[in-house]
């Protein structure tokens, strides 16, 4: 991502519409939420809100008298090992980790405490998509003068330019999504598919042939109401709907050729029946996951992250059957579902301290062998980690003997494409969430939920002093 940040502190916003609406849609709503209005990181993004149980931390029993205190908020399962090793290996300084619950349980108490300049911690775990709405508050430390820039070629190039704009460097990138194809091997063989299919036109056949064997079989499901999930696929297939440089005009096209042609390729599949639309994976009442596991889904399109969360609903009905292979189409382009960056905060009284924690978490090769192992299983962008042997013989009981979950995602992460997040995630996210019901109902379809984003996100944009480009 490129981001032009405004001025050089918060008071230091252009005139004009700048210092009350073009500050960016998702910052204001910010702001308004730290005012006490309405919450505006209330919509938890997909990576976020997937927390595993939480651990108790160690990691300040291993620090030493007079060590430089740190503190890191988070909500990695297992993340405090990692802390402990900086603190041992590090005697300077003392990092106390904290759990957190992800997303807004993270977000809404961090922008709180940075507005009121008390409590907020020196680190936290903040996701790729929302990072623009803390940086157009002005609450991210340049990390360059502290060496960071030294770690840009050791990270995927979509990964760095997220964090990076010119030579400021805006937080450290940590894991990431890259996006596999999660599908049961020996359920597909019933139907006489022997390999996962490599093209999306092939993904297409074979959801077909196996509809027609057996209708009641879908070879797997549009989950319109997880809109990160819906835009890892469309920066897959060149359809990536957004761009903004932080300046005061958005790009916004939901309805041009390709993303079109993104939106009629999946409501034909399920307007054939060959890919269902009742299941949004991770909302609470959803069956999907039982779905997958008992033979009602047979693939999921999915990040390198995906099938540890599936894992937990796998029974002996499925256990051992999947295989987490290449997305359809990565040979040539992925797309990525998730990740998160580690920005200092400018409320730090001792952010070179906290600079050399952050490059160390994100860019250490022995951060990163705790990172990659239960109960994290991170998937890295530092691409010393991507082709180690460790990384890809990573497995986990659900899968089929002798697979990896990360070869496939890590044999494609180079290959997905750089974007730049729009400055209103936030609502973005809200919208597709909002719509979702009339599309799992039967009421909508694709090409009309993107005619919708279209019109919706315009007219929010316009609202909030956007000129657009459509």
């Amino acid at each position: 991502m490129t981001y032009r940040r405004y001025g050089s502190s918060r008071a230091a916003l252009p005139q004009r519409a700048f210092s009350t609406k073009v500050l960016c849609g998702a910052a204001l709503a910010v702001a308004v939420s730290l005012l006490g209005l309405t919450p505006a990181l209330t919509s938890v993004s997909s990576a976020a809100s997937r927390t595993g149980p939480t651990y108790s931390t160690k990691t300040t029993s291993y620090c030493k008298a007079g060590a430089t205190p740190i503190t890191f908020w988070g909500w990695v399962p297992g993340i405090y090992r990692v802390v402990d090793v900086f603190n041992q290996t590090h005697p300077s300084i003392c990092v106390d980790y904290v759990t957190k619950v992800g997303g807004s349980g993270e977000y809404i108490p961090l922008l709180n405490a940075l507005k009121a300049n008390s409590g907020a911690p020196d680190v936290a775990e903040i996701e790729f998509d929302v990072l623009p709405e803390f940086e157009a508050l002005h609450y991210t430390v340049d990390l360059s003068p502290y060496g960071a820039g030294m770690y840009k070629n050791d990270f995927v190039k979509w990964a760095w330019g997220e964090v990076t704009e010119g030579s400021n460097i805006w937080a450290m990138p940590d894991d990431g999504g890259s996006m596999g194809l999660l599908y049961n091997a020996v359920d597909l063989a019933k139907y006489g598919i022997t390999s996962p299919p490599a093209t999306w036109a092939q993904y297409a056949a074979d959801a077909l042939k196996v509809h027609k064997a057996n209708p009641k079989v879908y070879f797997g499901d549009f989950a319109a109401g997880d809109g990160q999930w819906v835009l890892a696929l469309m920066q897959q297939a060149g359809a990536w709907p957004f761009a903004w440089n932080g300046g005061s005009t958005v790009t916004i096209d939901f309805t041009g050729p390709k993303e079109m042609a993104f939106a009629n390729y999946w409501q034909k599949l399920v307007s054939e029946g060959a890919i269902d639309h009742a299941n949004d994976p991770f909302t609470s009442s959803s069956p999907f996951f039982e779905g997958l596991n008992s033979g009602i889904y047979l693939t999921w399109p999915t990040s390198a992250w995906g099938p540890s969360y599936f894992a937990s609903y796998v029974t002996s009905a499925s256990a051992g059957d999947w295989v987490q292979g290449p997305l359809p189409g990565s040979a040539t382009s992925s797309g990525n579902w998730g990740g998160s960056t580690y920005p200092v905060f400018t409320e730090s009284k001792h952010p070179a301290q906290a600079a050399t924690f952050v490059e160390w978490l994100a860019a250490s090769p022995t951060a990163w062998k705790l990172e990659v192992t239960p109960p994290s299983l991170l998937f890295p962008n530092f691409k010393p980690e991507l082709s180690q042997p460790g990384l890809l013989k990573e497995t986990i009981p659900m899968l089929k003997k002798g697979t990896s979950l990360f070869a496939a995602p890590a044999k494609s992460a180079p290959g997905i494409p750089p974007i730049s997040w729009p400055p209103f995630m936030t609502y973005y996210l809200n919208s597709t969430t909002a719509w979702a019901s009339k599309f799992f109902d039967g009421t909508q379809t694709i090409p009309q939920y993107f005619q919708f984003l279209q019109s919706t996100m315009v007219t929010y944009a316009h609202q909030e002093g956007f000129q657009v480009n459509t």
